[in-house]
């Protein structure tokens, strides 16, 4: 009569979620997770914010995944990974990382993996189904039933094999794509456009919501200013990289944002994950030992279909002296502004002749 409790005391001591056993029965909720941000995008080119492959990434204790989702060239409703513009960083089609992914957690049973996505151009969530669908990760998406009940514990996720949490910070559409949820509705973010100091205002949220009732990501990445003539413009700094994500740097922001929100941060968003103290820092924040970072041969890992298609890599932050918005972003003739603005940056900044602010 008590041969199976016992296999189910078994199963539960013996278990391992996202790290440690520690995990498995808190919610999902309850767990900090660290995010790289732009993931995809990768060194060695200028703009880069990563210096190695998404399976890498995972390997190495990364469950947070960023997302850029632009419209092929070919097929504006085929989702390509790119940089704002895929002329500039193509990091080829959605469905071929989805599928990098899905085989990861295939193999690590007893991992969970959140992606978030950012929708600069306002894809369908339809959309994103067929990209999705197109891969083999649909049997691991994660659907939450009913907002207003508490999120699941880790353990419950495993069992269930639904280990892939889906954010999508516009367009969400749950009644066709249930899986897909709004992210600002569920989590808000701390500000991102940070050059020598970080903060944790209230960024971007739901409107009339309340953010302690809210998950939160906090970003931690600094970004290089400079100057050509009068155009300013913001790039990813990996030179800040060892200062940034050093313990102290991390620990203070991440004391300061949970004084203000009563609780810690849920995903911490960084660049360079592999420099510095940012694994370490979310394994004890989570009451966990941090894993070592795996060997690394090559920043395209086998089976990731990552493209650079030019040596041009801008991120979607680079400013060109405010004077091309989000709102008009997407017409031809900013698009054909952004790309000779930021070629001709590109080469003043590789000469002498730039000006570096920070």
């Amino acid at each position: 009569m008590y041969f199976l409790p016992f296999i189910f005391l078994i199963h539960h001591v013996m278990s391992e979620c996202n790290g440690g056993p520690e995990l498995c029965q808190k919610p999902y909720s309850d767990i900090t997770y660290l995010v790289t941000h732009d993931s995809y995008a990768l060194t060695p080119r200028l703009g880069a914010t990563q210096d190695y492959s998404i399976l890498d990434q995972l390997n190495d204790g990364v469950r947070g995944i960023k997302l850029s989702a632009v419209p092929s060239s070919s097929d504006p409703n085929i989702i390509q990974l790119c940089h704002t513009i895929c002329g500039m960083l193509d990091a080829g089609p959605a469905t071929d990382t989805l599928n990098v992914i899905s085989g990861w957690l295939k193999e690590n049973p007893k991992e969970i993996v959140t992606i978030m996505w950012n929708n600069l151009y306002n894809m369908k969530a339809t959309q994103f189904a067929s990209a999705y669908e197109a891969s083999d990760i649909m049997p691991f998406v994660y659907t939450r039933q009913n907002l207003s009940d508490a999120w699941p514990n880790l353990q419950t996720m495993i069992d269930a094999n639904q280990r892939l949490v889906n954010f999508v910070d516009a367009e969400a559409d749950v009644t066709q794509v249930p899986w897909l949820m709004d992210q600002f509705s569920q989590v808000f973010e701390t500000p991102y456009e940070n050059i020598d100091t970080f903060n944790c205002e209230v960024d971007r949220i739901g409107q009339d919501l309340n953010p302690k009732d809210l998950m939160y990501v906090v970003n931690h990445f600094l970004y290089a200013s400079f100057e050509v003539g009068a155009t300013k413009i913001e790039m990813p700094s990996k030179a800040k990289a060892n200062v940034t994500n050093a313990h102290v740097s991390l620990a203070d922001h991440i004391q300061n944002c949970t004084s203000q929100f009563e609780k810690k941060p849920n995903f911490i968003e960084v660049d360079f994950y592999s420099i510095g103290d940012s694994l370490s820092m979310v394994a004890e924040l989570n009451g966990v030992s941090a894993q070592q970072l795996t060997s690394k041969q090559d920043t395209k890992s086998e089976g990731m279909a990552i493209i650079h298609k030019t040596s041009l890599s801008p991120t979607e932050h680079i400013m060109i002296d405010n004077t091309v918005s989000m709102g008009n972003l997407l017409t031809p003739k900013s698009l054909f502004y952004i790309a000779s603005m930021l070629t001709s940056v590109l080469v003043t900044y590789l000469s002498s002749g730039n000006k570096i602010l920070s």
